[in-house]
């Protein structure tokens, strides 16, 4: 799995649990929504073991027996709470989360959105609070609470991201969606499926279409620097027609990738100039038939890049020459191109 990637909790199956007498364990917290006693339980699970470093955590079935017997509950609906998390919602007539719901686990992520027939189907936004907050979320986050006097959130974002220097829809992504990890979108039968955001681990920002968990279809992909992917994508990574975007206006490239890796197309310079050609598995221009078309008087030259340097094949042209000379040459491929020359 790639570094930027999420998965969520797997959902355990539930069980019913036999009560112990005396405790009235339907009885709801009007404030959460969730069965009072299970938040308690909850609670007291979270700041006892979660909330610890790992080398300092209790073994969560311990905790669980100790609790009970402190608290006089019953051990298998603390066992329950430990292992299966807890959740507050709809469920259908055999007792599956079906509907609108909200979910905590038991690595302590949260989900709130709709169910069908015990899984996540509909729309929904998962939140991954057992991973770590982002360095860029964590100082994003302290400036939040330092905001100045009058300061409005377009402020702020302009504030913070020249502050922490980071692209802006990095800060925005913060403000709409929390400082952890998260995915907010569609869902189809636990996977995402469909149109969704992803804040991922590092606080980068994916924003379009989704099949079967991997990124797939059109998106935009934010960079902590500010650049910006906008193109296609197929099981996760950039693959078809798209546009890479520098940021601070030092260019972009555009044309094609396959898995991951620019292979042809345009790169438009910082300089207004733009080469046209072929790219090695490093972005580099790597083509012996590589074109210059310098902007600013309407030219072009041939030639190819060695070692980093222009090295014309070429004279100069005018553009719509070149220009003219591609659209009438038979493109790669095609049977005009494979036919032979006739002595």
């Amino acid at each position: 799995m790639a570094e930027d990637e999420l998965e969520d909790m797997p959902q355990e199956e539930e069980e019913a649990v036999v009560e112990k007498p005396g405790v009235d364990y339907d009885e709801l917290d009007l404030e959460t929504g969730f069965k009072k006693i299970e938040h308690k339980i909850w609670t007291a699970f979270s700041a006892a073991v979660l909330e610890k470093p790992e080398d300092e955590r209790e073994e969560p079935d311990e905790w669980g027996e100790a609790f009970a017997a402190e608290s006089n509950y019953d051990p298998a609906r603390v066992k329950a709470v430990v292992t299966l998390g807890i959740y507050a919602g709809d469920r259908d007539e055999f007792n599956q989360r079906t509907g609108e719901g909200k979910a905590i686990y038991p690595n302590g992520d949260t989900y709130e959105g709709q169910y069908w027939e015990g899984k996540k189907n509909g729309k929904g936004m998962y939140v991954y609070k057992s991973s770590p907050m982002s360095e860029v979320d964590k100082l994003i986050s302290q400036l939040r609470f330092t905001m100045l006097h009058g300061e409005t959130d377009a402020d702020f974002v302009t504030r913070a991201a020249k502050t922490v220097a980071v692209g802006t829809e990095i800060v925005k992504a913060a403000l709409e969606y929390g400082f952890f990890p998260c995915y907010r979108g569609d869902y189809v039968n636990n996977l995402r499926h469909g149109k969704g955001v992803a804040k991922n681990k590092d606080g980068t920002v994916y924003k379009g279409d989704w099949k079967d968990n991997k990124r797939s279809g059109e998106g935009m992909f934010y960079y902590l620097n500010g650049d910006v992917f906008s193109g296609k994508w197929e099981n996760g990574l950039k693959h078809g027609l798209g546009c890479y975007t520098f940021a601070g206006n030092k260019g972009h490239y555009t044309g094609l990738w396959e898995n991951g890796i620019f292979k042809e197309g345009q790169w438009a310079m910082s300089d207004g100039n733009i080469y046209e050609g072929k790219f090695d598995s490093k972005n580099r221009p790597c083509d012996s038939m590589g074109a210059i078309k310098f902007q600013a008087c309407q030219l072009v030259q041939q030639g190819e890049y060695d070692k980093g340097k222009w090295s014309p094949t070429e004279v100069l042209i005018l553009s719509r020459d070149y220009d003219a000379a591609k659209l009438a040459a038979p493109s790669e491929g095609s049977p005009e191109a494979a036919a032979p020359v006739q002595a």
